[in-house]
């Protein structure tokens, strides 16, 4: 009876340490109006992964940005100007 019992033990035992099998999760569906639409188009060219070639891409994406960055320079000096004569009460025009 004893061996009987330890058979079953066992046997419950590696029944129970069977691998579950994974859940079936639902993935998302695109949607329709994600897929209709047409992607726009990137400023500059994607770079590519490879680190050898960093350099390289930095240049590529950085030469043409340096008008754009003197004119945001431009208008954050103009606007640090214009709060600092905010600021000034003898450009008030007040006594």
């Amino acid at each position: 009876m004893g061996k009987i019992l330890a058979v079953l033990l066992i046997a419950a035992f590696v029944a129970g340490c069977k691998k579950k099998a994974p859940e079936q999760i639902p993935q998302p569906k695109a949607e329709a109006a994600a897929v209709a639409a047409p992607a726009a188009e990137p400023a500059a060219p994607a770079p590519s992964q490879n680190p050898l070639t960093a350099p390289g891409n930095y240049l590529k994406t950085t030469v043409g940005q340096v008008q754009k960055a003197k004119a945001a320079a431009a208008v954050y000096e103009d606007a640090a100007k214009n709060r600092a004569d905010a600021l000034d009460s003898s450009k008030l025009g007040g006594e």
